[in-house]
């Protein structure tokens, strides 16, 4: 517990960590940041900023991104907020004009991005301006904008993975990339069905009930070749 100067306890510090700051917006969690190391590492830890997101996400005050060739800015979609620029300094971390990055899938604050000259992948949080460039195994290379898919999820041990559906001359393989191990693997995913050929379109990835849903039609866009595929995030099937 925290003490005031005359020794009688103040308010737990979980209490005041779980039911006060993850309800704050990002500015001011980015102040409490600075009280102390406790505080600081506490509001980095995954569980933290899981929490943080969900009530964000329950908020009516929406926010929108826009990346400009020198500015980020964040501006709020809801008419009875101002819009606000973030803090001096932030800069992309990526060396790609906007029009060449591809924003793939976001969740809990965290974007994945492609870039395009080099078709490399990150996983950039705006805000709190951390990135990560994925490790690119030998097998896996490089995300292709035309004909791969990904989706963002956190599976039942509570890590962050990104599902690559990766297609090439015919033939579709699966991997998945773990953030807290680093690595990428593959997983044994609609093996026998044939909606790997280039002639369906695979839409982005929307994550809902511990599974990611796929929107896969076919070219001619004839309404009976609509299909929704269900990629269960714990049992990877």
């Amino acid at each position: 517990m925290f003490l005031d100067k005359s020794g009688m306890s103040c308010l737990p510090f979980l209490l005041v960590m779980l039911d006060i700051i993850e309800r704050l917006p990002q500015k001011n969690v980015a102040q409490c940041k600075l009280v102390c190391k406790e505080w600081l590492d506490f509001i980095l830890a995954r569980k933290f900023v899981r929490a943080h997101c969900h009530y964000m996400h329950a908020s009516a005050d929406q926010k929108l991104l826009m990346v400009g060739w020198k500015t980020i800015e964040v501006h709020s979609l809801n008419d009875k907020s101002r819009g606000f620029i973030l803090p001096r300094g932030v800069t992309r971390p990526f060396y790609a004009h906007p029009s060449r990055m591809f924003f793939l899938a976001s969740l809990d604050g965290m974007l994945c991005v492609c870039l395009q000259n080099t078709c490399e992948l990150f996983v950039w949080n705006p805000l709190t301006t951390k990135f990560k460039k994925l490790a690119n195994s030998n097998l896996q290379r490089f995300y292709k904008v035309d004909s791969d898919v990904l989706g963002f999820f956190v599976d039942s041990s509570d890590d962050y993975n990104i599902l690559h559906i990766k297609r090439r001359r015919g033939t579709m393989t699966v991997y998945i990339y773990s953030m807290g191990l680093n690595s990428w693997s593959i997983v044994r995913f609609l093996k026998h069905y044939a909606y790997h050929h280039y002639t369906y379109i695979w839409s982005p990835a929307t994550v809902c009930g511990g599974g990611l849903y796929f929107v896969v039609t076919q070219c001619h866009g004839r309404s009976d070749g609509l299909t929704v595929i269900r990629f269960d995030v714990n049992s990877k099937s």
